[in-house]
């Protein structure tokens, strides 16, 4: 329970509780939630950075814990029983996740250390082969620096060229820049499912995806802030590679995915070598495995996929319908409730409700001291740029603070978030 003493904003009072019940994921089963901390250690912990990471649910631990004591081995090469029960547990977790997004063949999914990870992949095992100097790669403005630097870099080393779908002063992509772009014949598109900035997900992005389902642009797309809070279905969607982490949908850190078109992934071409992606090698050369293996070298993180699986089941037994309503709600209310305040400015503004956070910027504050403030309140968020600096550079923001929600996320953390920052307007650092 909150304490009594908290003090509830005349904002919040104008702005009514969108959430309708308990969270769709049991507090109890996080117990950091109990923790008391801010300056004197005596606030409730309100915890608003999901965005960059989830909390991690008892059943997660539980599970790791059960793995690692009871058939902890490495997998794929062994013949012993425990190498055998961490194979098919590894598996498992692989199968698991493409029924989760709709991949029809696991062997389309292949699991990485993170979402940043299998967007280099995309760039090195396909796109190094595929695309040829002079090659037009369109990067959208409001991408995570995961899906704009690992095609810088290929552009760098094959002399392909950049082509920048700008944002627009309201937040939006320019769906007329990306036409003249596609007119120019692009072989590849790098979008974000949901900006990990602005919290929406973007008006012309189903229409930028039609378009380049029609004129056979191969599509990135980076699904990590939007996989764990609504549903995906990648046999609807036509995106050829997915991106995914485990530690933003209740998992642990170490591990994420790529799911893969078949056109893609029969192009697709190892980038690194070593142990257990090859089907044969000798002094002559190597022929490597088919995917999954051929794409995951050495030993992965074999307790972490595993755990991911009772991540996904928490996820389902959830309903990703529900956590979708719940966390936009909770998200949209923020973002109702600091556009309201004089002085405080919601990054890409409040016209369209956001998914799952809320950027924001108080006038005359820097964000990083917004966030001390906020901290020494209880109130945990997160402040600096967010792996975006374009986009924070077109919208004209030098960074911001971010409130993220998650299913264990409730109407009372939009309370003491709203409460908090309206007493750092008021009184100023």
């Amino acid at each position: 329970m909150r304490r009594a003493s908290r003090r509830r904003c005349s904002v919040c009072a104008r702005i009514p509780s969108g959430a309708a019940g308990a969270p769709p994921l049991d507090r109890a089963q996080f117990p950091i939630l109990e923790r008391r901390v801010g300056r004197d250690g005596d606030r409730p912990l309100v915890y608003l950075d999901s965005a960059a990471t989830s909390l991690v649910p008892l059943r997660v631990t539980d599970a790791l814990t059960a793995f690692l004591h009871t058939s902890c081995a490495n997998i794929h090469r062994g013949a012993h029983t425990l190498a055998e029960e961490a194979t098919d547990a590894y598996e498992r977790s692989r199968e698991h996740l493409a029924a989760f997004l709709h991949v029809d063949d696991p062997a389309r999914l292949l699991f990485t250390h993170g979402a940043t990870e299998s967007l280099n992949l995309a760039a090195r095992c396909w796109a190094e082969e595929a695309l040829a100097p002079g090659d037009v790669v369109a990067v959208a403005e409001d991408n995570h620096h995961a899906n704009i630097v690992c095609w810088q870099m290929l552009a760098a080393r094959r002399g392909l060229e950049i082509a920048w779908i700008p944002l627009q002063a309201d937040g939006m992509l320019d769906y007329g820049a990306w036409c003249r772009i596609a007119e120019r014949g692009p072989k590849l598109v790098a979008l974000a499912q949901q900006s990990n900035v602005i919290g929406w997900e973007q008006p012309a992005l189903a229409a930028i995806l039609a378009d380049a389902s029609r004129s056979g642009v191969v599509v990135a797309l980076d699904g990590a802030q939007a996989a764990g809070h609504r549903p995906v279905d990648l046999g609807e969607m036509p995106a050829d590679f997915y991106a995914v982490s485990a530690h933003k949908m209740l998992g642990v850190t170490g591990v994420g995915a790529l799911a893969c078109s078949s056109r893609v992934l029969e192009r697709m071409r190892p980038a690194l070598g070593g142990g257990g992606m090859v089907e044969r090698v000798d002094r002559a050369g190597f022929v490597p495995a088919a995917a999954p293996q051929g794409f995951e070298p050495g030993t992965p993180a074999i307790a972490a996929a595993m755990a991911w699986d009772a991540a996904l089941a928490m996820l389902e037994e959830a309903g990703m319908a529900a956590l979708e309503r719940h966390v936009g709600a909770l998200a949209s209310r923020a973002q109702r409730g600091l556009s309201a305040m004089a002085g405080v400015q919601v990054v890409g503004g409040a016209q369209r409700a956001s998914g799952s956070l809320v950027g924001f910027a108080v006038a005359d504050v820097h964000p990083h001291d917004v966030s001390a403030l906020l901290d020494a309140r209880g109130v945990l968020v997160r402040a600096g740029h967010h792996c975006a600096r374009p986009l924070h550079a077109a919208l004209g923001f030098p960074a911001s603070v971010r409130a993220s929600f998650a299913g264990y996320s409730t109407d009372e953390d939009v309370d003491a978030l709203l409460s908090a920052v309206e007493r750092i307007v008021e009184e100023g650092v």
